[in-house]
């Protein structure tokens, strides 16, 4: 026990050969995970491609993740729930982070769209707060969304896909929370914070952000699930439809050209049939009752006077 205390309180520190290796490695990852989800993005008949609303709509959910994230959460609830015990364990913080996010990829349901919304959010920081390391400090940003869209790939458009169970969202949202908060908060203790700022940490403190990062946004991610699928088709009801079903008749319609020249064609040749009836009673038969009722009458035409 000892010894394993001794290891788990001793601070890792690497040569700057070796950071630089694994940071470097990292942005390689990175850009080949990025053209991954790009491919399925643009190429993949799996999804339809990114329209302008998409677009609007990760922009629009990027300025309110961070506007929560480095003010609402940062100036105003991280004060009121750091003195609460283990509160910033359980990362409770990020539970409205992560039920915004969620409500994105209910609306967008496509590759790319975890990373563009988190990277608009680390975008908007750098340009309003200030970076040390300006594009260097892009990979905090992109570790945080990218491992996310790989998995919606991996998911072959299962992510929210029409039809889907509660139970299915509920489990993406839990892989995508992983994803967002384990991997980032690895790489920041092991190679983002000592290449770049000096930092370092012990062994026990790179676990225990790990882990608590990634359980805790996953179960935050799952419990948002279900309630952000429901925000997202309140939003764009078509989201939530299971199959088309054909519309119901409109008895005040405007009938289709078709359907207006067959029923011309239909009252043609009823009107031709109802002025034959009538030639055919203006007969004979018509002209003695014309004769009976009138004795002075007489035929336009021969015939006796």
């Amino acid at each position: 026990m000892g010894a394993t205390a001794m290891v788990a309180n001793s601070t890792i520190r690497l040569s700057p050969g070796w950071n630089a290796f694994y940071f470097w490695g990292v942005w390689a990852v990175c850009l080949g995970c990025l053209a991954i989800v790009l491919w399925a993005a643009l190429k993949s008949p799996k999804w339809a491609r990114w329209t302008t609303q998409d677009i609007l709509i990760v922009a629009a959910l990027g300025v309110l993740l961070e506007v929560y994230d480095n003010i609402i959460g940062d100036q105003l609830i991280g004060p009121l729930i750091n003195p609460i015990p283990g509160a910033d364990f359980s990362q409770i913080q990020d539970l409205p982070y992560m039920f915004l996010l969620m409500v994105g990829v209910a609306l967008v349901r496509k590759p790319g769209c975890v990373t563009a919304m988190v990277f608009v959010n680390f975008l908007l920081a750098q340009l309003l707060f200030g970076s040390g390391h300006g594009a260097l400090d892009w990979t905090d940003g992109l570790t945080q969304g990218i491992f996310c869209d790989i998995y919606i790939v991996a998911r072959r458009g299962g992510v929210y896909a029409k039809g889907a169970s509660s139970l299915s969202m509920v489990l993406d949202g839990f892989m995508i929370g992983l994803l967002r908060g384990g991997p980032n908060a690895f790489l920041t203790d092991w190679t983002f914070d000592p290449y770049l700022n000096a930092t370092y940490y012990t062994w026990l403190q790179m676990w225990n952000d790990t882990w608590t990062n990634g359980l805790f946004n996953g179960l935050e991610a799952a419990v948002s699930a279900p309630l952000a699928y429901r925000v997202a088709v309140s939003v764009v009801p078509s989201l939530g439809a299971r199959r088309v079903r054909a519309a119901a008749a409109d008895p005040f319609a405007e009938p289709a050209d078709g359907q207006a020249a067959a029923g011309a064609r239909a009252g043609a040749l009823a009107h031709d049939d109802g002025g034959t009836t009538a030639e055919g009673s203006s007969g004979p038969a018509a002209g003695q009752a014309t004769a009976l009722l009138d004795p002075e009458s007489g035929h336009s035409e021969g015939g006796l006077a």
